[in-house]
């Protein structure tokens, strides 16, 4: 076949063409992001994790020292096994994370940084609960008093006459059966004695001892609603509006002050009574304190209005108590969060755990370590009554209590 130079002009065109078309068309795209001399981060090393092996998931807060990482927060990733862990502060040397909520007892923690190729060392972990129900009630159980011992086992006070005991472990039975329905209040006494005041036709402070053997310990003039003990074994009781003092010495009883409003929870803090009064439907709530003064009270000074605090949500308060560092706890009916921690020093206040403790908390007793028991009782949609025990890690100690010696 011949071919003219017109032909073979327009053959080479086709074949060429599309060849400048491409090379022509390369230059559109963008550079790459890859850099092959950009510099490879250190990598991050942990040294130390504080505080040392343990703390509260989700609710926890802990501080990972070490080297090689990002001042900006967002270039670091913390994983406590495959969990991301959220971060409040960082530096080159510190980063300070929110535990997540993960219970483990092993957990490795771990650091990835944007710059670096490698991950950290890993440091072994263990996340705690903060608040876990606590004993094994019978369904319909009804909690009024609650007591502890040294040893830990929590003495609970059930309508039907009997007392429950729930050992460290949480198995639970029965400690004995009382003379009284049951108890608008207990506390540990000496020796391992539970002290117990209730309502009715016979209006007493009553012992029960180690064996289960119930005894009258002091008569009283009208129905108490809550007492505590002194450190010189004294007994300071809420009656009516009234507080009165149960003499160690003899048993006897004298009336020390008398409020406007209607008396509640008593606790003995710091040389001080501390009490909870309120009005006609729980209306003109304050808590004030009297300085104990041998067997005398000072006059009282009011250390919380109740009705005042907006940040209770208009709530009623249930019950209180004291961390040895001296944060009053409050135990309510406030929904969502139940339990709110107010310092006296500066008038501070915060939801203790936000989301983990619901309403309503009727009374709270300390042990001798760091976990605070706490009665929820409450209403099912059936209409059915239900009670929890939670046993809460305060991350704290309570403060001194005088009646368990």
């Amino acid at each position: 076949m011949k071919y003219n130079f017109k032909s073979i002009i327009n053959i080479l065109l086709i074949i060429i063409l599309p060849f400048v078309f491409i090379l022509g068309c390369e230059n559109e795209y963008p550079d790459s992001i890859y850099d092959p001399d950009a510099p490879i981060g250190e990598t991050p090393e942990i040294t130390s994790v504080s505080p040392p092996d343990s703390t509260l998931a989700g609710v926890g807060e802990i501080t990972i020292t070490g080297k090689n990482f990002s001042a900006d927060k967002s270039r670091n990733a913390v994983f406590f096994n495959a969990k991301v862990a959220e971060i409040n502060e960082s530096s080159e040397t510190q980063i300070i994370v929110k535990t997540p909520n993960l219970l483990s007892d092993s957990i490795g923690i771990r650091v990835a940084v944007q710059e670096a190729e490698l991950f950290s060392n890993i440091m072994q972990y263990k996340l705690k609960p903060a608040a876990v129900a606590f004993g094994n009630l019978m369904e319909g159980s009804y909690v009024y008093g609650i007591a502890i011992d040294q040893q830990g086992n929590l003495f609970l006070s059930l309508e039907g006459n009997e007392i429950q005991k729930i050992a460290p472990d949480g198995s639970t039975g029965l400690f004995c059966a009382t003379s009284f329905l049951k108890a608008d209040n207990m506390k540990m006494g000496p020796n391992n004695t539970i002290f117990a005041t209730f309502t009715g036709r016979i209006r007493k402070l009553v012992a029960i001892d180690a064996n289960g053997v119930e005894t009258t310990y002091a008569s009283l003039p009208a129905n108490p609603k809550d007492f505590d003990f002194d450190e010189n074994g004294d007994i300071w009781v809420s009656i009516g509006n009234d507080v009165y003092i149960v003499k160690a010495e003899d048993q006897t009883n004298q009336k020390m002050l008398t409020f406007d409003n209607e008396t509640y929870t008593i606790r003995v803090f710091e040389g001080h009574v501390y009490i909870l009064t309120k009005g006609t439907d729980g209306a003109d709530s304050k808590i004030y304190r009297a300085e104990i003064l041998d067997e005398t009270l000072g006059e009282p000074e009011l250390v919380l209005d109740i009705s005042a605090a907006t940040w209770l949500n208009n709530s009623n308060v249930l019950c209180f108590t004291f961390s040895a560092a001296g944060t009053m706890v409050l135990g309510t009916e406030a929904e969502p969060d139940a339990i709110f921690l107010y310092n006296l020093s500066d008038g501070s206040n915060e939801v203790l755990y936000p989301g983990l403790v619901a309403p309503n908390i009727y009374a709270m007793s300390w042990d001798e370590s760091s976990y605070l028991y706490v009665v929820r009782q409450y209403e099912l949609d059936d209409g059915t009554r239900a009670v929890e025990i939670i046993r809460i890690d305060m991350a704290q100690d309570g403060a001194p209590y005088y009646g368990r010696r």
